[in-house]
């Protein structure tokens, strides 16, 4: 009787699966979530994807390349949470929803939020997907203050620098939250949401004939 040789992690092993791209993001986003950025590698994802060794560099030329795909998915992930609150009401409390939604999602997604924000992929330059995914959230904050502009509930100015500094605002809390000073000053995160998303629509207030909520 023939023995069976038992199968070794360096199996070249064929992929039968309709999209490999995304079933290999899937399995790096969940080792990313349950075992920490540390763990995340192209032969980590390739192992839990039940694929050769090579095979992930049909996609992805490198850890960087795959870190740059998670991240731009992560911004379209963010971009959709935003757009859903915007859409539940309009002028500042709609614009409000979309602060309170910012921080839910790194609340919700630490490990991603992280991947998102970290210095492996500060550098855009060679990572286009990314690149435009980051600008379309941006451009989504953007949008919604020259919407608000329009109406006078927001005071005139450039909408897109009054984005970046709505943007920083929120990561600032967003930061303070993950890394657990938060709690030092209270545990009330919801107070602290909606602190700074009033501050936030405060400073872009007009400073005569406020109108609207």
């Amino acid at each position: 009787m023939t023995k069976r040789r038992a199968a070794s992690a360096s199996d070249e092993r064929p992929y039968h699966h309709g999209d490999l791209r995304s079933a290999l993001l899937e399995h790096a986003v969940r080792i990313l979530r349950t075992e920490g950025l540390e763990a995340l590698t192209l032969r980590a994802v390739a192992r839990a994807a039940g694929v050769s060794q090579t095979a992930p560099y049909r996609h992805f030329a490198d850890r960087r390349a795959l870190m740059g795909a998670i991240a731009a998915d992560g911004f379209r992930e963010l971009d959709r949470a935003m757009g859903e609150a915007m859409a539940q009401g309009g002028g500042r409390e709609g614009f409000k929803g979309i602060a309170v939604a910012y921080v839910r999602f790194a609340q919700a997604n630490p490990a991603l939020y992280h991947v998102m924000f970290g210095p492996e992929v500060a550098n855009t330059a060679d990572l286009p997907e990314l690149r435009g995914a980051a600008r379309s959230a941006l451009g989504f904050v953007q949008s919604g203050l020259e919407q608000l502009q329009q109406v006078g509930l927001v005071k005139p100015g450039d909408a897109a620098i009054m984005a970046v500094a709505c943007w920083a605002a929120l990561h600032g809390l967003v930061s303070l939250i993950l890394d657990g000073q938060a709690e030092t000053v209270t545990p009330d995160i919801d107070a602290l949401v909606e602190s700074t998303a009033q501050l936030v629509m405060f400073g872009l207030a007009p400073r005569v004939g406020t109108t609207g909520r």
